[in-house]
Formats: structure tokens, C-alpha cells, sequence
């Protein structure tokens, strides 16, 4: 037997689409007398907002049925046609770089459109504001990001099969736990630092879609190092420590503008990409020495992008250096304070001293690996064309124990 025919679909209309017909006089029924001639409820909405009367839409309904002969009319939009990219280097295939050509290429400093239309397609006439708040390309730009992003998609890595995890053995006791409170810490502040980015990402609009690109392999690092410093505390007898300070956290969290938080991490960024370049130093077998090294090489482009912005935010913005003196003594003394927490350098000292009874030579060795962090921090800001007058008094007093000739407990 054969099934009886389905009747046709009925299309529920909004009340709101309702309530704006009456305002403009559309004739109950008319609605529906729309969509029974073949037109899309999108096609109503389009004619409500457009202020189509009723006595408009009812003479043009008054033609009869709808009558759909496609005539390809989006095949003739006049963006730019006939572009062919090649790899400029066929080792590495087809780059973000290759694509930066003609109007296709073309990054504005300031990006007008609110939608998330792809920046060389042609707008559409009706779409919806996606919420975007961020449109100066001086905010968060820094051309770096179009070949840092090839980088950083290709020394991508896995914790889970790229460390060398079976050949973790015993270690003495306090040097497990000194291990694993770090690398607790650590894993907390590459979480912590991913949600960051990845709250202000929705914000950049999508005309800077390269930026957008990279800061995602940046949110993937992050939370690949959060990862992989859970995974080794827990793989050799050990477990997670003590929860790790968070004043520091707290100002991130609490900036309000993108340049406050770049600055603010900024500082965070370069001293965590000094510390693990140092790995080796702290590192207790060969496991760790790979997972610093790994870090390291993700951190430092990070940090390449934060120098880079910086020095085209001031180039761009320059009545706004001074803001930034602002945001990078208050991390520098955050940071400061966080240093003399003992859960923070207690475990630094007893690795790099190699136990509880060496960790007076362990602090005297973390005071000279402060320094560094220190003086890294100062090189990249002036890279970055930015010199700090005077550093946070908190930091200064980290400084001034380094460098003493006799520095003490």
C-alpha cells in the first residue's frame, strides 16, 4: 500500500516577526501567505527589517507563487578573481604567507565589519553583529604571527609520545616532592594563562584572522605544557602539591583592555621562557631535560609575538607608553611577591642544590637564575623599544640579592 503524501511543513513564525508586521500594517494571515508562496521566513525577516508596509508586501504577494529560476547571482560578486598562490618554498608546502597577496593580503588598520565575514570575500547586506570589540590592528597585531603560526603547527609535539616516559626512575624523596610541587605550579600557571588567551580571542575581530590563527596554537601550547607538567608529576611515585599562589593570576584575570593584559603577561612570559631554558639546571633526568627544552622553543614564540606587538602598539600608539609603565610595575611586583612565597622557591632551591641539605647552595644558584630572568625581561622590553625608568621595588630587592657580593638566606 502506498503511503499517503506528508503534509507540507509547517514554518513556526517568531511572535517578534509578528509584532513587527502589525507596527508596519501587514494584514494578519499575510505572513503565512509569504511563506506559502515559496519564500523563506529569512526572506520575511529580511522585508520587516527592511520597513516593508503592508500595503508594499501585499501587492508584491499579489504577483502569486514564487517562482525560483536560479540565476547564479553569487557567482558575480566582484571580488578579486583568477588568484593563484604557490609555494614560495616547497619544503615547507603552502604557507599563511603565500596567501598574503593582492586584496586578499591586504590587513587594515582598522577593521569596519562586525560579522565574521573571511577579510576578501564580498559583504553580505543583512548579517548579525558577532560582539567583536577589538578592530584596531595596532591593539594585537605584529607580523611575526603569519610565520610564526608555520612554526609552531610544525614543531608541534605530544606529551603523551614524545617524552620518554619509561625511563623515568626513583628519585630521592625530597627531591619527587620538590619536582612535583613545581611542576604542579607550572601546571597551574600554563592552564590558567590558556583561558586567558582564549577569553580576549573572541574579541579580535576576524578581519585580523592570521593573529587569531596563531594566538590558537598559543592557547594548544599552553594547554600541551598544563598537560604535560600533570602527566610527570603524577608518573613517578610522586603527586600533585601544594596549590600554587595566585595574586599574579589576579591581575590577569582583571585587566580590562587587551593591551593591559598583553603587558601584564608580558612579564610572566619572559620569565617563565628564561626559567625553562635553564631546564637543564633543574632538570633531574632526561624526561624533564626534553620537557623544558619543549617548552622553551613553544614559549619563545610566544614571547617573539608579545615583543613584536608591543613595539608596533608603540610605534602606532605612542600617547599610550606610559599606560603601559603602569601595567609592568604592577605584574613586576606581583611576580616579586609570588618569588618569595616559599612553596615557589623552596622546591627551585632543593632541585638546583640537589636536596633539603643543599638548599642554601640551591638559593644562592636561584638568586643568580632570578637575575637572568630579570635581565631577560629588561632585553626583551628594550627590543620591544620599550625601557623601563625604574623596575618595581620588589623586584628591584630580587635584583639587588642577586648581585650582592655576598648574598645570604
Amino acid at each position: 500500500m502506498s503511503e499517503a503524501p506528508s503534509a507540507p511543513r509547517t514554518v513556526e513564525v517568531p511572535q517578534e516577526a509578528r509584532d513587527r508586521a502589525r507596527e508596519l500594517g501587514w494584514e494578519d494571515g499575510l505572513i503565512e501567505l509569504a511563506l506559502q508562496q515559496g519564500h523563506t521566513l529569512q526572506e520575511v525577516w529580511q522585508a520587516l527589517r527592511a520597513g516593508v508596509t503592508g500595503e508594499q508586501a501585499k501587492m508584491y504577494l499579489a504577483r502569486g507563487a514564487r517562482v525560483v529560476r536560479p540565476d547564479f547571482w553569487w557567482m558575480r560578486v566582484p571580488t578579486e578573481w583568477g588568484i593563484r598562490v604557490r609555494p614560495k618554498d616547497p619544503a615547507m608546502g603552502l604557507q599563511l604567507s603565500d596567501l598574503m597577496v593582492g586584496t586578499y593580503g591586504d590587513v587594515p588598520d582598522v577593521w569596519t565589519n562586525r560579522s565574521e565575514i573571511a577579510r576578501g570575500s564580498w559583504p553580505n547586506p543583512v548579517v548579525e553583529d558577532m560582539g567583536y570589540t577589538i578592530f584596531e590592528k595596532a591593539i594585537v597585531w605584529a607580523d611575526c604571527v603569519v610565520p610564526l603560526y608555520e612554526i609552531a603547527i610544525r614543531d608541534r609535539w605530544a606529551a603523551a609520545t614524545d617524552l620518554p616516559w619509561s625511563t623515568l626512575e626513583p628519585l630521592p624523596t625530597d627531591i619527587e616532592r620538590a619536582v612535583c610541587q613545581f611542576l604542579t605550579e607550572q601546571s597551574e600557571r600554563a592552564y590558567f594563562e590558556a583561558t586567558m588567551w582564549a577569553g580576549w580571542l573572541p574579541e579580535i575581530s576576524y578581519g585580523f584572522l592570521e593573529l587569531k590563527l596563531f594566538l590558537s596554537t598559543v592557547i594548544f601550547d599552553l594547554a600541551r605544557h598544563s598537560e604535560a607538567f600533570r602527566k610527570r608529576a603524577l608518573a613517578n611515585g610522586g603527586g600533585l602539591g601544594l596549590q600554587a599562589p595566585t595574586d599574579y593570576n589576579r591581575i590577569v584575570k582583571e585587566a580590562r583592555t587587551f593591551p593591559e593584559l598583553a603587558a601584564v603577561l608580558f612579564v610572566q612570559d619572559s620569565m617563565l621562557l628564561t626559567l625553562f631554558r635553564h631546564g637543564e639546571r633543574i632538570a633531574q633526568n632526561q624526561l624533564e631535560r626534553q620537557l623544558y627544552a619543549l617548552c622553551a622553543r613553544d614559549r619563545e614564540r610566544l614571547v617573539e609575538y608579545q615583543v613584536e606587538r608591543l613595539k608596533h602598539f608603540l610605534y602606532k600608539m605612542p600617547d599610550r607608553r606610559e599606560e603601559q609603565n603602569l601595567y609592568f610595575s604592577k605584574a613586576e611586583g606581583r611576580i616579586a611577591k609570588e618569588w618569595r612565597d616559599p612553596a615557589v622557591w623552596e622546591p627551585l632551591a632543593i632541585l638546583l642544590g640537589g636536596g633539603t641539605d643543599r638548599i642554601e647552595e640551591g638559593r644562592r644558584m636561584l638568586l643568580e637564575l632570578r637575575k637572568a630572568q630579570v635581565d631577560d625581561y629588561v632585553a626583551n622590553l628594550r627590543r620591544a623599544t620599550f625601557e623601563r625608568k625604574s623596575l618595581n621595588g620588589r623586584l628591584v630587592a630580587i635584583f639587588e640579592e642577586a648581585t650582592a657580593p655576598t648574598a645570604t638566606a
